[in-house]
């Protein structure tokens, strides 16, 4: 299905005239083709004199899911399909919206890493092509790292909600010089990134320097959330779903009420976010470890804790190592066992899914996503104490959930850190989007980064490594 992307919560951003100026402006068209998303934008940005603010407009910003219903998960082959049947459509449509007579953008910015590798070839190609094919206008091509771009999503809102609210400044302001981007949050920042194939907890001290904190052992907590929605979610639901957005599905059944969407506001102070979630949440943090081993056990017999809680004699739940796949086994455990009510243990009598009523599953649902969340939430707090930081960002797919961003500021506030500001991206640019390549392609050239037309996509590519890829053999 073809979504535009333009709006926050229905509302379209006000589209901002071009004026009769020579004053130079950016303008990057930009594509996404990492995973199952085909997804085009252009954005073009200006940066104020006084005060130092940039400004982002979206004239165009559209995408593809590819149906991936029949697979229970995103497949390879039916995401590549799509990417070929739609891309070239939604490039069209974008070319069109470029401002300007001569309906060419200064750069093209394109995903190259990391993700499916045909997937982001399809991309890479096309956006290879545009750059040959504008060759004589000199415009260059931008490859852009997929993760760098969730960690710098807040600051592509900053700008957007800056053109909106001056948009009189806009037209008549004269620009700064192209190497300078003013927006929030600033360097440094740690950033959560969360999504169905990565989990990584990281410190962004400059645009092109992310050092990795902590990361997922084996998988990655969006895919975790999704393989526990298809074992807990009533069969009704997933049937109607018509997608494959399970971890949203495992957020709206666990907590039914909360299906309205929140409006958006982008930052609060942690202890701000509980104040106004509170009424919506039962979530308490436990005061320490044996009162949240006693919390989790539930009246169903059954108890999901914490991952690694228990690992080593507790040491791995003082570092900042993460793992989710042990979760999914206690839950798909729990789904097919019964359980000793009175002492919790797992039995080897299996029983039917008639047997799981509505409100267990609906327990199901909240207690598995409040232990992966409080495991990531400790893991912010330990490289709080270590690499101490002002400001938050929690971007990726899974960073959608507001449970996952209440249990988040829950813990910051208990553990003296209600200070820190907690940014979250609106949803629609949690997932994977082409504005976010956009806005990072536009930072990246500013800063004088430009790529060669040989460049290749690359699967694995550590962000760490952001200008030292590695070198991917094909044999």
């Amino acid at each position: 299905m073809r979504v535009p992307l333009f709006a926050n919560y229905g509302v379209f951003r006000p589209t901002l005239a071009r004026p009769p100026s020579r004053a130079r402006r950016f303008v990057t068209l930009a594509i996404e083709t990492s995973c199952d998303d085909t997804s085009v934008a252009v954005l073009e940005t200006k940066t104020l004199e006084d005060p130092a603010t940039t400004l982002a407009q979206l004239h165009f910003h559209e995408k593809v899911t590819s149906n991936n219903a029949a697979f229970n998960g995103v497949h390879p082959l039916a995401a590549l399909e799509s990417h070929q049947e739609n891309l070239a459509n939604l490039v069209t449509e974008a070319i069109k919206r470029l401002p300007g007579k001569k309906r060419k953008p200064d750069f093209v910015s394109v995903t190259r890493g990391p993700g499916m590798r045909s997937n982001l070839f399809t991309g890479l190609d096309t956006a290879k092509g545009l750059a040959a094919a504008w060759k004589a206008s000199r415009i260059p091509l931008v490859g852009v790292h997929h993760m760098q771009a969730h960690a710098l999503t807040p600051r592509l809102v900053a700008a957007l909600d800056a053109a909106e609210n001056l948009s009189s400044a806009w037209e008549v302001t004269p620009h700064r010089t192209e190497e300078e981007i003013a927006a929030t949050p600033n360097f440094p920042f740690l950033s959560i990134l969360a999504s169905g194939g990565h989990t990584l907890l990281i410190h962004s001290a400059t645009l092109i320097k992310h050092d990795i904190l902590a990361s997922t052992s084996d998988v990655a907590v969006g895919e975790c959330l999704d393989k526990i929605a298809r074992i807990v979610l009533p069969r009704e639901i997933l049937q109607k779903a018509g997608g494959t957005m399970y971890g949203a599905l495992l957020e709206q059944f666990a907590f039914p009420q909360d299906c309205v969407a929140h409006r958006h506001e982008s930052s609060f102070t942690a202890s701000e976010f509980c104040r106004r979630f509170e009424s919506q949440y039962e979530y308490r943090v436990p005061k320490n470890h044996e009162e949240e081993m006693q919390r989790n056990v539930t009246k169903w017999g059954w108890a999901f804790n914490q991952p690694l809680a228990r690992a080593g004699g507790g040491s791995k739940n003082k570092n900042l190592e993460m793992s989710f796949s042990g979760l999914m086994t206690a839950v798909e455990r729990a789904v097919r066992y019964q359980h000793v009510q009175s002492t919790g243990k797992l039995t080897n009598i299996e029983r039917s899914a008639d047997d799981i009523s509505l409100e267990e599953r609906r327990d199901m649902a909240e207690f598995s996503m409040r232990a992966a969340f409080e495991h990531i939430a400790a893991r912010l707090v330990l490289a709080l104490q270590s690499t101490p930081a002002t400001t938050v960002v929690v971007a990726g797919g899974v960073g959608a959930n507001y449970y996952l961003r209440y249990v988040l500021a829950s813990k910051l506030t208990a553990h003296g850190y209600g200070d820190v500001i907690v940014v979250f991206p609106p949803p629609n640019l949690c997932s994977d989007n082409a504005a976010m390549i956009a806005w990072t392609g536009t930072e990246m050239y500013r800063a004088g980064h430009r790529d060669k037309l040989s460049i290749r996509a690359i699967r694995r590519w550590p962000l760490d490594m952001l200008l030292s890829p590695p070198v991917e053999k094909t044999t």
